[in-house]
Formats: C-alpha cells, structure tokens, sequence
C-alpha cells in the first residue's frame, strides 16, 4: 500500500506515521501527531486518544526500514 496524501489522513493515521517516521529516523518513542506536514501544529502525547497512541506505537514498532546516516 503507497503513502496517504496527509490531508487526507485522520489523527490515528497521522499518529502512526509519525511513530513510523521517528523510529526510521532513529528516535525513541514518544507518542505524539503532526496536524500538519511540518510539525508546526503538534498533539502532544496527553492530547491524544488511547486509540491514537495505539496507532502510534504500532507504527513505531512495524517501521523495519532505518535511515542510513552513512
């Protein structure tokens, strides 16, 4: 399955990917949702549904690729 457009995306989706983006950039987990596509509107993790953390973690925890900072 390809990439979401992100205005096409719901807050779970987003919480997801940027559980994805911050383990392939290699980042600890800290459950938090870009709003926008620059991190300029931010939910931190108190804000955010159980569902949406859950989200979040399952794309921290299913991200297989890492960035190759060689």
């Amino acid at each position: 399955m390809g990439r979401v457009k992100a205005w096409a995306m719901d807050r779970e989706a987003r919480a997801s990917d940027r559980g994805s983006a911050d383990r392939y950039y290699g980042r600890g987990p800290e459950p938090h949702i870009w709003l926008d596509n620059l991190g300029g509107n931010v939910v931190a993790e108190v804000d955010m549904t159980v569902e949406e953390v859950d989200a979040y973690f399952e794309g921290w925890w299913n991200e297989e690729d890492r960035k190759d900072w060689g």
